[in-house]
């Protein structure tokens, strides 16, 4: 088992192209894309990813306040009371389609399987440490499998976390039934952090 877990506070640069093979995706990334794109390219540093390991990863709410403040502050401008339809008719329009792709809640594990050529059984589980868990567990598979989480919060800061794990390793893990967000499991010492990186928590 080989775990990393990174953290980049809010006005920290996240050195993407450091690490990016296509650079012209990049402007569809958002700082956890890019975050995790990092970690895991880290992670399987001077090892080859096979592409047909198993991928599941786990988002948290993303906690996009600027992109939400910005539609109130357009909305505000119309002297009509709230409506979906007034909503879709003068507020979508005005919203970048980019600004838009970026919400979508797989757009991190869809560039990480482009990135890396991820093509074996995947799935997007929306917080869930035990579901990771147990998509892991029973992953079809002789081989090991890539987890992930990560979350973007309100002030701009991000965090990820990775771990390549054969399903054995993980069947009596403390948390398989805890109702706690997928990032928390590497947030402890059983997928402690075993890749060395400034951005150590």
């Amino acid at each position: 088992m080989r775990s990393i877990h990174r953290i980049y506070l809010p006005d920290e640069d996240i050195p993407i192209y450091d690490y990016v093979k296509n650079r012209k995706l990049v402007k569809y990334y958002t700082r956890e894309t890019m975050a995790a794109v990092i970690a895991v390219s880290q992670l399987f540093e001077g090892h080859p990813i096979p592409s047909d390991m198993p991928f599941f990863y786990s988002t948290g709410e993303t906690e996009t306040l600027d992109f939400y403040r910005k539609i109130c502050s357009e909305y505000s401008q119309i002297s009509e009371e709230f409506s979906s339809l007034g909503f879709i008719e003068n507020i979508v329009p005005m919203i970048s389609p980019i600004q838009q792709f970026k919400m979508m809640r797989n757009t991190t594990s869809c560039f990480l399987s482009i990135e890396y050529g991820l093509k074996g059984d995947n799935a997007l589980l929306l917080a869930s440490a035990s579901g990771l868990l147990y998509s892991a567990m029973f992953a079809e598979t002789k081989g090991s499998v890539l987890i992930g989480s990560g979350k973007l919060y309100a002030d701009g800061t991000v965090e990820c976390g990775f771990a390549e794990v054969l399903p054995y390793e993980i069947e009596n893990h403390p948390m398989l039934n805890s109702t706690d967000d997928a990032i928390a499991l590497f947030k402890t010492p059983y997928f402690s952090d075993n890749v060395s990186s400034n951005h150590r928590i």
